[in-house]
């Protein structure tokens, strides 16, 4: 099945999570359905990484030679002691 085709699909689901959901989507400009197929996809990319997408992308940028603990606890220190 190439990326274009669709297929439907029947779920059961309670009336309230209906609601929210077509609530949600309505607000983003998007359908149920496509939430739904967003969230599949998303089932595929959990099981090879174990943190969230703003993780990964934030992962990397600060230099290697950092330590972070001391940085934070340092910020921390200035902000509450200054």
């Amino acid at each position: 099945m190439s990326i274009q085709e669709k297929k439907k699909l029947t779920l059961r689901v309670s009336t309230h999570l209906i609601e929210q959901a077509k609530i949600y989507a309505q607000k983003h400009n998007t359908s149920v359905s496509q939430l739904v197929e967003v969230f599949i996809r998303n089932l595929e990319n959990d099981a090879e990484a174990e943190h969230t997408p703003l993780v990964r992308q934030l992962t990397g940028i600060l230099p290697a030679d950092i330590d972070v603990e001391e940085t934070y606890h340092t910020h921390l220190e200035e902000k509450y002691d200054g």
